[in-house]
């Protein structure tokens, strides 16, 4: 009981954390008023008390929650941490205004929203890497995808000649397109990851329960595996490049959540 209640609590701090941080960054870009510290204390203070939300409600006594809502709770923590200790150094701070209200309502549905997954605690080395990499590869084509969708505003913004506080306030478009492919590249060499482990590690990688999810990553592989061929080979960009991406960035979401919304939330099973 008490370690719900101080859920709830660190829930409802990180939360509002994350809507200052959000209110914060949107004045940074749409007026003259420049206060990044206010946006990364902001930010820190969401994570930290996000990760003992985690701590609380994910890693119980009898194993690991892996429900929808937990496992979308701990995808978004590490989109934030990972954006949050990169804009040091590179130009991600814009993501901030999608991914920080993304973070709220994965946080809060983690933590009001019942579920039926029944917490488990003996997977084996091989499977628990299975699963990391599988949590980690998701997040990082998370974040691609965020920023390929800014970078297709910002586009559309410039030709409309609209904005141009906002777009004046970010880096060159050309540096954010450079990045978002290096984002991609590391996700591939994680999903490429994930198949493999599926494959040496996982008993029914291919059988009923985990087909669906199987051929689903493995389209999801093959798109962005197409889409980076293309990028090094004939240079696509721009919208072409926005849609393989969006495309792989669907499959892959329908392979780690579309099984799980069915059978947790519409069936109410594990």
């Amino acid at each position: 009981m008490l370690s719900t209640s101080l859920g709830t609590f660190f829930s409802l701090v990180a939360a509002v954390s994350y809507g200052l941080g959000t209110y914060f960054q949107h004045r940074n870009l749409t007026s003259d008023i420049q206060d990044r510290r206010k946006v990364l204390v902001s930010g820190t203070v969401a994570v930290i008390t996000h990760l003992a939300v985690i701590l609380l409600i994910t890693f119980q006594s009898g194993g690991i929650d892996f429900g929808v809502f937990k496992v979308a709770s701990l995808i978004s923590w590490i989109v934030v941490v990972a954006v949050l200790m990169s804009s040091w150094k590179k130009p991600l701070d814009n993501l901030f205004l999608f991914l920080f209200p993304l973070a709220i309502v994965c946080l809060l549905a983690s933590t009001f929203i019942p579920g039926t997954y029944a917490p488990q605690g003996d997977y084996s080395a091989g499977v628990t890497l299975h699963i990391l990499l599988g949590i980690l590869a998701v997040s990082v084509i998370t974040i691609a995808a965020f920023q390929a969708v800014l970078i297709s505003f910002l586009n559309r913004l410039l030709k409309e000649k609209k904005s141009f506080t906002l777009v004046s306030h970010l880096p060159p478009l050309e540096t954010m397109e450079a990045l978002l492919f290096e984002m991609l590249w590391f996700g591939l060499l994680l999903l490429t990851g994930v198949l493999l482990t599926g494959v040496l590690f996982m008993e029914d990688f291919f059988g009923q329960y985990l087909s669906h999810k199987t051929v689903l990553s493995t389209i999801s592989w093959i798109v962005f595996s197409i889409l980076l061929w293309g990028r090094h080979k004939l240079g696509w960009r721009g919208k072409t490049a926005n849609r393989w991406i969006l495309t792989g960035f669907a499959f892959l979401i329908l392979a780690y959540f579309g099984s799980k919304i069915v059978l947790e939330i519409i069936l109410d099973r594990v």
